[in-house]
């Protein structure tokens, strides 16, 4: 599959017609070969006479900067609302794929898109990009609290890690490293922790340690998804970290898979046109967690500067509406912004 071309400064550059510069009309061209017809041997990669060639110019970044749209997840409200709201602005999106929830029915409020959704958005010109195959974190989580070698519950920042019952866990500060198997999570007077199946057999330090997954699972859980969603049939060239977890940890392998991530660095929406790497993007929400005036603000800084914005949602929460949306898209109409997917955003800023 592939996305339409949307954009004058995506579209390929002038083309240029070669030819001899004789003084044979078309007219005057005998149509009889001529008496000695030995074939000429010619280079298979040599360019015949006449054929116009493409001269693709070099990409820069829209002056008035662009943003790119992110929605988590893939729940059915991609598709019901997000997408016409988009369409209503001939605007594209990426769209984070959890590949094993692919059609499932049972997430959220109406399930999740199925591919012949998938395939529509593409055909709408929207990129999809992976969200591990499960939705698991990638990178890793501190310890707030002390353990002793005798604790089977450990107190991360996020629990995030523990909502996968049964994965096998890496406590590590650096220097030791521990492995232990994740049985349950949940909160009690300290706070929230995760549990294990074994005792720790070592103390483990608040803020020294953090839990991750091992390197064997994060590697497969770049890899698998991509692999998942390309056999569906799309072309995945980047990464949404989920539950904005994304640090040096994971920054070591996605690389090898990937072109870049959509929320590298969450808490801010705006990257420069200048320093823009795609391995250290930011990212943050445009409708939850969020109020208007600092939306709009960032619209104008990005118009300001050309930079590039990258907005988030999830789109399943009530408050993210097709009206909210595209009152959103609105503003970034009225502003001149361009819109890409991401994709699109990072061969315009990374080679700028």
């Amino acid at each position: 599959m592939t996305e339409p071309s949307r954009r004058a400064f995506l579209a390929t550059g002038a083309v240029i017609a070669t030819g001899f510069a004789g003084c044979l009309g078309s007219s005057d061209q005998e149509d009889d070969p001529p008496e000695n017809d030995t074939e000429t041997d010619t280079d298979e990669n040599e360019t015949p006479p006449n054929e116009e060639l493409e001269v693709r110019e070099p990409l820069e970044p829209p002056e008035g900067g662009a943003v790119v749209f992110v929605y988590d997840d893939g729940p059915m409200e991609d598709y019901t609302q997000a997408l016409p709201a988009h369409q209503a602005f001939d605007a594209p999106a990426t769209v984070g794929i959890v590949s094993s929830w692919v059609g499932r029915d049972d997430y959220q409020n109406n399930g999740c898109m199925d591919v012949t959704h998938l395939e529509e958005l593409v055909d709408a010109g929207w990129e999809i990009a992976s969200h591990t195959i499960e939705h698991t974190p990638v990178g890793t989580l501190a310890l707030v609290e002390d353990a002793e070698p005798s604790d089977e519950r450990v107190y991360p920042k996020e629990i995030r890690h523990g909502y996968n019952r049964g994965k096998t866990v890496e406590l590590t500060d650096g220097t030791q490293s521990i492995r232990r198997v994740v049985t349950d999570y949940g909160s009690d007077g300290v706070g929230r922790y995760i549990e294990l199946d074994e005792p720790l057999g070592e103390a483990c330090a608040a803020g020294d340690t953090v839990v991750r997954y091992p390197e064997e699972a994060i590697e497969e859980m770049f890899r698998g998804s991509k692999r998942e969603l390309e056999a569906m049939g799309f072309e995945i060239s980047t990464f949404l970290a989920p539950y904005d977890n994304f640090d040096d940890y994971s920054r070591e392998f996605a690389p090898e898979y990937y072109d870049g991530i959509a929320n590298a660095d969450h808490g801010s929406r705006i990257n420069d046109r200048e320093e823009f790497d795609p391995f250290r993007t930011k990212r943050d929400y445009f409708i939850e967690f969020t109020d208007s005036d600092s939306v709009k603000a960032d619209l104008d800084e990005i118009a300001d500067r050309g930079a590039l914005g990258i907005l988030g949602a999830h789109t399943f929460k009530e408050e993210v509406s097709e009206e909210r949306i595209g009152e959103t898209l609105g503003w970034i109409d009225e502003r001149g912004i361009e819109v890409l997917t991401l994709r699109e955003a990072i061969e315009l800023y990374a080679n700028a």
